[in-house]
């Protein structure tokens, strides 16, 4: 190409909508893309990382307990922060998909805002029933080392249990977390 790049896949796209191993290839491009900036960054070859699942708790340390499931707050139509903070030194975090596992539609949007700038909005309630209410985006929102983040999620109902599931990968050096 002539230097100009076409848009940005960010929008959230439900998983029915998805081929057969278009999920696998879009987590294994997150993957490559993300291994490449760690080796880069820490001068390490790729076989001194990791590539493993979000730890809710431990990535993000907003949640008391291996589990998203949380009670929204007291306004409703709002964007209340879901997770924020400055990610961890050697730690990429890339989010590709979404599970709604709330009883009701009780998030309609989620917002992730990394570096001080908006990188994404996805509208959650394009997903459905039939499939789980699951969705992926064919392109990762990476979050990389030492980087500040938001996570909000727009409120519909107040005080009213939320879960959402964020799917996605954590890259880091081996021992941190995990020593395969």
């Amino acid at each position: 190409m002539n230097g100009i790049q076409g848009p940005a896949q960010i929008q959230l796209v439900p998983l029915s909508e998805f081929g057969l191993g278009q999920v696998a290839v879009v987590r294994n491009k997150a993957i490559d893309a993300m291994v490449s900036d760690a080796m880069a960054k820490l001068k390490l070859q790729r076989h001194e990382l990791v590539v493993r699942d979000i730890r809710a708790a431990d990535d993000f340390g907003d949640y008391t307990y291996e589990d998203y499931g949380e009670v929204a707050g007291a306004a409703a139509n709002v964007y209340e922060t879901m997770t924020t903070g400055t990610m961890g030194d050697q730690r990429w975090i890339g989010i590709f998909g979404v599970k709604d596992n709330s009883d009701d539609r009780v998030v309609s949007a989620l917002k992730f805002n990394v570096g001080g700038g908006d990188r994404a909005i996805w509208q959650l309630q394009a997903l459905n029933d039939e499939d789980g209410r699951v969705g992926f985006s064919p392109g990762v929102i990476i979050i990389p080392q030492n980087a500040p983040y938001t996570i909000s999620r727009y409120i519909l109902q107040a005080d009213v249990g939320v879960q959402i599931v964020l799917k996605g990968i954590v890259v880091e050096p081996r021992g941190r977390v995990l020593s395969p």
